[in-house]
């Protein structure tokens, strides 16, 4: 993959700002209101971000919001094409190059909800958010990457707020759009339960969450729809507390998940202060708190051959802004290929959070083999 081009750099504007100009962000945000939990980390350890500041070429607005404006209601079901077949799926794929749209294809993807059993975990999880893009919507689909995203945690939290807060379908409806239909399939699983409450992405007495998003989900996407197989095409990412999960996940299990897009995640799983969280988090169990850091995590699995990880915060964050180049640069140094970026004026909200996850599937695109490298 390309890291550092102009055309890729162009690309991630485009797709940002289709999306704020498809669900007119700038104007009518709303702000994330629900009290994050834990305490910020401070920190002057930071690595130089780098911002999107690339004009839009006037010829795509209109096109993008367009499609978006003009999306039909998501169908009920999942297709019976995207069902796997018999033939082992491809690692990766350069459908950049090898992808013709056929006739007819749909001009937006498809919104369902899913229910992930937890088969190996028995974590209580409520049913998930599935986006199909275009290209999965047709009669022969091709294999296709994947995406994980994780909602934040707060009271009444759950896979929704991707859609609601996150704008999820007109962000990957634009990303499609420049990409002949093309797009990750993305899957929101509940990483939180019923209550959304904080298991904290660890096997443990809140509940085995960290083996419902490491195994239960991969088995689930895998028997049930057409997609790639290396760590390359598999994506894990969240805002906030599911920023904290996907770097805990992403560091954790490199072998499945090759790409991070971490969110104004927090430092580490947190329940608030330390003393709570080793006690009802992990069975006073201080060993098993300190390995479930992701400081300790990308230590312990580092130096990483082969994973992109995407750190984003808005400027004004106040709450975990400042978590961000810090684990940005822990990455860094245990050898991932890592990209910040940072959203002036942006704070602790979803009118981040959408266009910062935006931005990180936008750059990941040439890596994911939807565009060209």
């Amino acid at each position: 993959m390309q890291r550092t081009s102009r055309s890729q750099t162009v690309t991630v504007v485009v797709v940002v700002l289709a999306v704020l100009t498809a669900v007119n962000l700038g104007v009518s945000a709303t702000w994330w209101t629900r009290a994050a939990a834990g305490s910020p980390t401070t920190s002057s350890a930071a690595a130089p971000p780098t911002s999107a500041t690339t004009a839009m070429p006037s010829a795509i607005p209109s096109a993008i919001s367009t499609a978006v404006a003009t999306a039909e209601p998501p169908s009920d079901g999942i297709p019976a094409a995207e069902a796997p077949g018999k033939t082992a799926a491809p690692a990766t794929e350069d459908l950049a190059t090898t992808w013709t749209p056929p006739a007819g294809m749909p001009t937006t993807g498809r919104l369902v909800r899913v229910a992930i059993p937890a088969t190996r975990s028995h974590f209580t999880a409520r049913d998930a958010l599935l986006w199909l893009p275009p290209a999965a919507l047709t009669a022969d689909p091709p294999h296709l990457p994947v995406v994980v995203l994780m909602s934040g945690q707060s009271r009444g939290a759950g896979p929704e707020d991707l859609q609601t807060g996150g704008h999820i379908e007109a962000t990957m409806d634009a990303l499609a759009t420049l990409h002949r239909g093309l797009a990750p399939i993305v899957v929101v699983p509940d990483q939180l339960g019923p209550d959304s409450a904080n298991p904290m992405c660890v096997d443990g007495p809140l509940g085995n969450s960290a083996t419902y998003l490491e195994d239960d989900v991969p088995a689930w996407i895998t028997s049930h729809l057409t997609v790639q197989s290396g760590a390359a095409a598999w994506t894990v990412g969240g805002f906030s507390q599911g920023g904290t999960c996907a770097i805990q996940i992403g560091a954790g299990d490199p072998e499945r998940f090759g790409n991070i897009i971490d969110v104004s995640g927090e430092d580490g799983p947190s329940l608030g202060s330390v003393q709570k969280t080793i006690a009802e988090g992990f069975s006073g169990n201080a060993a098993a708190y300190r390995r479930a850091q992701p400081a300790a995590i990308l230590t312990t699995h580092g130096p990483y051959r082969d994973t992109d990880a995407f750190f984003a915060a808005g400027g004004d964050d106040h709450a975990y802004g400042q978590v961000t180049p810090v684990q940005a640069q822990r990455a860094r140094a245990a050898g991932m290929h890592v990209t910040t970026w940072i959203l002036p004026g942006g704070r602790h909200s979803w009118s981040t959070a959408g266009p910062a996850i935006a931005a990180g599937l936008a750059w990941l695109a040439p890596r994911l083999g939807i565009a060209p490298s």
